[in-house]
């Protein structure tokens, strides 16, 4: 397990340097990052005070935050898709509505479906607790279908002509590591403790973007 304890450090570096990137963007792109690096801070705070855990005892309180990834991950593909479509016709503040349905259909989720903790000592070298959905199905295979999309729209409609072919690669590569780690996770194939890899790859995405999108911006600021 020793490569799931580096990736928890290589989040949290990825998510201080979003932080770090936040003064650099434009007004709209600030107010998304900021909320996914936010959602995604909740997220890996709550993974690591269930990995230090040897007790039991309040960690149900860290379900909200600790799936604030489901809500996280589908930003950051629409808003990267956004971005690197191009597309004048489509306006930014559908992000803003995106944002809110998620959020409705994250409190529905909350609302309705219970957790479950689990001893990760199972593991080598690992200690603390799992936490899962006690029907993890019915989250993750909707999740599942919505990553395998974004492999067919991408490729379908944003790969032709489009000059970020490296941006189009990863969104893809991230969504194919998403969906094999969730599907080898509801199969009880499991590698890692939590399933992350798809977190970090979303990241790493999203810390790409930023790069583009703050380098652009102050080239459009120092021109104007």
């Amino acid at each position: 397990m020793t490569f799931y304890i580096c990736l928890l450090p290589i989040m949290f570096i990825m998510i201080i340097q979003g932080f770090a990137w936040i003064k650099f963007l434009p007004n709209k792109v600030k107010i998304i990052t900021l909320f996914i690096l936010i959602a995604m801070l909740f997220r890996y705070i709550c993974i690591l005070i269930l990995f230090l855990a040897d007790n039991i005892k309040y960690l149900y309180m860290l379900k909200i935050p600790f799936f604030l990834n489901l809500i996280a991950v589908p930003l950051i593909a629409f808003t990267a898709m956004y971005i690197f479509m191009r597309k004048d016709n489509i306006k930014f503040y559908y992000i803003f509505v995106i944002s809110a349905v998620l959020c409705v259909l994250y409190g529905f989720i909350m609302h309705n479906y219970e957790v479950i903790l689990k001893n990760a000592q199972q593991y080598p070298a690992v200690l603390g607790y799992i936490m899962t959905f006690s029907k993890g199905s019915y989250i993750f295979w909707p999740y599942i279908v919505f990553n395998t999309l974004v492999i067919f729209f991408v490729l379908g409609f944003m790969g032709k002509n489009n000059p970020n072919k490296f941006g189009i690669y990863i969104i893809v590569l991230a969504a194919c590591i998403t969906s094999v780690e969730l599907i080898a996770w509801l199969l009880d194939v499991k590698v890692l403790v939590q399933p992350v890899l798809g977190d970090v790859s979303w990241t790493a995405v999203w810390i790409y973007v930023l790069n583009k999108v703050r380098k652009n911006h102050y080239s459009n600021i120092k021109s104007g």
